[in-house]
């Protein structure tokens, strides 16, 4: 077999024929030309069946058949079933014959009688061309399911700026289907919205034809559909050149950034709204970063510490939330996991802050830790608490003044007179033992109830005011308080003191600094599961030093919820004193609070 043919060998054929001799004479040509003769049929009805049940590679069928039908209407319903090139075979060539046989997709037309050269060339050409039309329908359909595929718009126009072809996302933007859009102008099928949201007559696609650059879509464009509605879009429109460098037509491409930009402007108003809250917030809003910088400085916070923004955006906040909250939370900001145990929530304490001038004023803080652009940032709010701990110091002087004076006045007042009458009772009682009168036990028991109601007057003035003069002072509360623990199952408890000089703390201060104390063992004793817990009193010439230490499971074991009230009071007592307040950790093991406050002057 000659290789000029070579595409047909193996071809699988169907011959439809009503003359035998020419049937005949086609199935040798085809078999010397290494094709597979399927069947040869004389029908229209019988080649339908043929290839509905064989499927051929190709088929030769004669115009003209035996029957009602001729082969260019078995043709047409075979194509209804299969794809298969046909080459039609006649003997008429007669304008009618023709341009049925185009309008039925035929591949090949030879006229009768032929040569066996013009047939197998006229298959060849058939199978050719049938193998190009299913390979370019495989990319369509390839291109097509891809463009369908992807997020954005895709309109391909021809070079005249016809629509060619539309993906569903660009059917959607526009409002029209790909069917109703074909060989429509571009400008028609995609309107872009002018400043008054109108139809603009501007369209880059006469630009992009005449120039052959790529006109680029910000995302301030917007593409008016064909029903009304608007749409925000972003993309470009580049020129298509095929390999001889000619201009084929263009490719749009349209990202809907509809919901972008109205997250943008939802963002920016938000953006609006908390910036007017935070420049308008009475107290002071500080934007810190994970390394201690402060990013935010609104307008409180000038009033607070005297600091205009330039000065302290870009610095550490130390400069502003000195000690004791600036060691807690530098460190902590240093380590990320402490910071996320302290701060699983918003976190309060107090603290001092420091003025530009110097000046200090008590500070009440509020941390709560966020997530910005992708950076931990902590926003803190800051209060000036100056007037509320005035009132509150002077709340609680007032109140440990009434408690000093109360138990004054039961240990002075009603403890007298139950001491008078105690002795009366009991005068009375000797007396009646002298006469034998039978009311003398009675006197005896009355005498008894008399002491213990002393006793009790006595208890309650020590508990009303363990600390003041008439009951010792500090160190003989101290002691007398560690002594009361000590009489109950538990850790070793011992005090002492260590007097460098006259203890010089005002009578609140002295209250303070004993509840502290209570406070520290009492939690101490129920959450530290301690064998020994000691308090030290050192008194120096400026200072007073009180020091309880456990050797028990330490804080980072300890129950916070439990201890967290009792915390944040001994917390507030320092700092209505002016005390600093620590919580260390014992060497080796176990817990310390220390509370070191300035003797009076």
């Amino acid at each position: 077999m000659s290789t000029e043919h070579k595409s047909i060998e193996g071809l699988r054929i169907l011959v439809v024929e009503d003359e035998a001799l020419t049937a005949e004479a086609i199935g040798e040509y085809l078999r010397r030309a290494g094709c597979q003769v399927l069947a040869t049929v004389d029908t229209a009805r019988a080649a339908i069946e043929v290839a509905v049940s064989s499927r051929p590679d190709l088929i030769l069928m004669d115009v003209r058949l035996k029957g009602g039908m001729d082969g260019i209407q078995a043709a047409e319903i075979i194509h209804q079933h299969l794809a298969a090139p046909v080459v039609y075979l006649t003997a008429h060539a007669d304008h009618g014959t023709l341009q049925r046989a185009k309008a039925s997709s035929a591949y090949g037309y030879v006229l009768k009688p032929f040569h066996s050269e013009r047939l197998l060339v006229a298959m060849d050409l058939a199978i050719d061309r049938f193998r190009l039309e299913q390979r370019l329908e495989e990319n369509r359909l390839t291109y097509a399911t891809v463009l369908n595929s992807i997020s954005d718009g895709v309109i391909a126009t021809d070079v005249n700026g016809r629509v060619r072809f539309m993906n569903s996302v660009a059917e959607r933007l526009t409002g029209w289907t790909i069917a109703e859009a074909q060989g429509r102008p571009a400008g028609i099928v995609l309107r872009f919205a002018d400043a008054h949201d109108q139809p603009s007559y501007q369209h880059p696609i006469a630009h992009v034809l005449s120039t052959r650059e790529t006109a680029r879509l910000d995302r301030d464009e917007r593409v008016i559909s064909r029903h009304g509605a608007l749409a925000s879009v972003e993309g470009a429109v580049a020129p298509v050149v095929d390999d001889l460098e000619r201009l084929v037509g263009t490719a749009i491409t349209l990202h809907d950034v509809t919901d972008l930009r109205k997250a943008d402007s939802d963002l920016k108003s938000m953006a609006e709204r908390l910036r007017a809250v935070v420049d308008t917030a009475v107290d002071g809003v500080l934007l810190v970063n994970t390394a201690g910088t402060v990013l935010v400085f609104n307008p409180a916070c000038e009033g607070l510490f005297g600091y205009k923004p330039s000065e302290v955006v870009g610095r550490s906040i130390e400069a502003l939330l000195p000690s004791p909250l600036s060691d807690d939370f530098g460190h902590s900001l240093r380590i990320g996991p402490v910071l996320d145990s302290t701060l699983g929530g918003p976190m309060s304490r107090a603290t001092n802050g420091r003025c530009k001038d110097g000046a200090v004023f008590p500070a009440e803080v509020t941390i709560g830790k966020a997530s910005f652009a992708g950076e931990t940032v902590f926003a803190i709010v800051v209060r000036d608490v100056s007037e509320r701990k005035q009132l509150e110091a002077a709340l609680l002087d007032a109140t440990a003044h009434e408690q000093r004076r109360f138990g004054a006045d039961i240990h002075d007042g009603l403890g007298q007179h139950l001491l008078g009458l105690e002795l009366l009772i009991t005068a009375l009682a000797r007396s009646a033992h002298g006469a034998h009168l039978p009311n003398a036990e009675d006197l005896d028991r009355a005498a008894g109830v008399a002491r213990h109601a002393i006793q009790a007057c006595q208890s309650i003035a020590r508990g009303l005011a363990p600390v003041s003069e008439e009951q010792g002072g500090l160190i003989v509360g101290l002691r007398d308080l560690v002594g009361h623990l000590r009489e109950v199952p538990g850790p070793d408890i011992k005090f002492a003191a260590v007097q460098q000089a006259e203890l010089g703390l005002s009578p609140s201060t002295t209250d303070h600094l004993y509840r502290i104390a209570q406070e520290a063992l009492s939690n101490a004793v129920r959450h530290a599961n301690a064998n020994s817990i000691n308090v030290t009193l050192d008194i120096e010439p400026t200072s007073v030093r009180l020091e309880v230490c456990d050797d028990g499971q330490g804080l980072a074991l300890l129950d916070m919820n439990a201890l967290g009230l009792g915390l944040r009071t001994m917390r507030y007592r320092a700092a209505i004193m002016g005390a600093r307040f620590m919580i260390a950790t014992n060497d080796p093991v176990g817990t310390c609070i220390v509370c070191e406050c300035p003797q009076a002057a």
